[in-house]
């Protein structure tokens, strides 16, 4: 049976406080004040706070952008030096200012950010000049490699997220470029690379290290896994189906497998050991995709048929997920 936690133990919720507010429990003239003290309701020092991070951060990205515009607009009246020593000036400055405003202030970690930008513009600017030839994914493998120092020293949930995005390119252009990007090679190895960053990721917000303690990151981590099984599955459902007479392709027959297990574990995962409500919903969507593509094929003879019971049994999926969701966040005292 399940047991439901005590109240006393868990974070104040909107929810919870309303609810408090409805059985009197709480004065109702004090409700904004119970919001506030929650941090539900942001004061005139939040506001300023976050302000303050906002102009921060669209500044440090209108700088990237105005680097990479600058060296596109005036490309042929710029020396080859000219254009590698204003980079290089650039990458100097902003690690030598990341350094001076110290990598445990947010000031210091934005503009490391921006240092690891603007390696990839010195990369990509050093192959432009000298022509050497290389392939396009060789950029952006040299590129993560190179920051992976920058990320390991600043801690910064986007400095992170950057090298996996480059990590994720990286495979993606180097099976495109060495043609066999046709064959869907790729995809376990997007698999592999996606689903250790994700289960490390939820390893240490289980040991409650600081900078990963955040609802944003994890869940990019997340849904970036379940996109990479659903392109397992339609090239699988598309092999199996349309190319190879009902024979399975063992290039994607592994890789399903895999993404099959990926989804169960995913799944268990939020509902027996940590609930995120965008995950778990996300989850299970990637669940019926799998069974309702199976199901297309089914009864894909009779189309007038196939299409009303499918639209019913969609239906019926979306509003039971929905209401499993709904009451497990009510269990979790309201949170997603």
């Amino acid at each position: 049976m399940l047991e439901l936690p005590d109240p006393l133990d868990q974070a104040p919720t909107r929810e919870s406080i309303q609810h408090y507010v409805n059985q009197g429990i709480i004065d109702r003239s004090l409700r904004q004040r119970a919001l506030q003290l929650s941090g539900f309701t942001p004061n005139a020092q939040a506001w300023v706070k976050f302000l303050n991070l906002m102009l921060l951060v669209l500044g440090a990205g209108l700088a990237v952008c105005g680097v990479f515009f600058f060296f596109a607009f005036n490309w042929q009246t710029m020396h080859r030096f000219v254009k590698l020593g204003l980079v290089q000036g650039g990458l100097l400055i902003s690690t030598v200012a990341a350094l001076w405003y110290g990598l445990e202030r947010i000031e210091g970690k934005i503009l490391l950010t921006v240092s690891a930008c603007l390696v990839g513009a010195l990369m990509a600017l050093f192959g432009q000049i000298y022509q050497t030839g290389a392939d396009a994914y060789t950029l952006f493998l040299n590129w993560a490699l190179v920051i992976t120092g920058f990320a390991i020293a600043g801690n910064f949930a986007p400095l992170w997220l950057l090298w996996w995005g480059l990590w994720n390119t990286t495979i993606l252009l180097y099976y495109e470029q060495t043609g066999s990007y046709r064959d869907y090679n790729e995809l376990l190895p997007l698999l592999s690379f996606n689903g250790l960053s994700f289960a490390v990721v939820e390893f240490l917000r289980q040991r409650k290290l600081a900078w990963l303690q955040t609802n944003w990151f994890h869940r990019v981590l997340g849904l970036g896994l379940l996109w990479v099984t659903l392109l397992i599955s339609l090239n699988f459902s598309e092999l199996l189906f349309w190319r190879y007479g009902n024979e399975p392709s063992n290039s994607l027959l592994l890789p399903y497998i895999l993404a099959v297990v990926v989804i169960a574990a995913m799944s268990a995962y939020h509902y027996f050991i940590k609930f995120d409500g965008l995950l778990a919903l996300a989850s299970i969507g990637t669940v019926w995709f799998f069974v309702d593509r199976w199901l297309i094929e089914w009864l894909s003879d009779d189309f007038a048929i196939s299409f009303l019971f499918l639209g019913m049994i969609i239906l019926g999926q979306t509003i039971g997920s929905i209401i499993w969701v709904r009451q497990r966040q009510q269990l979790q005292g309201g949170q997603a």
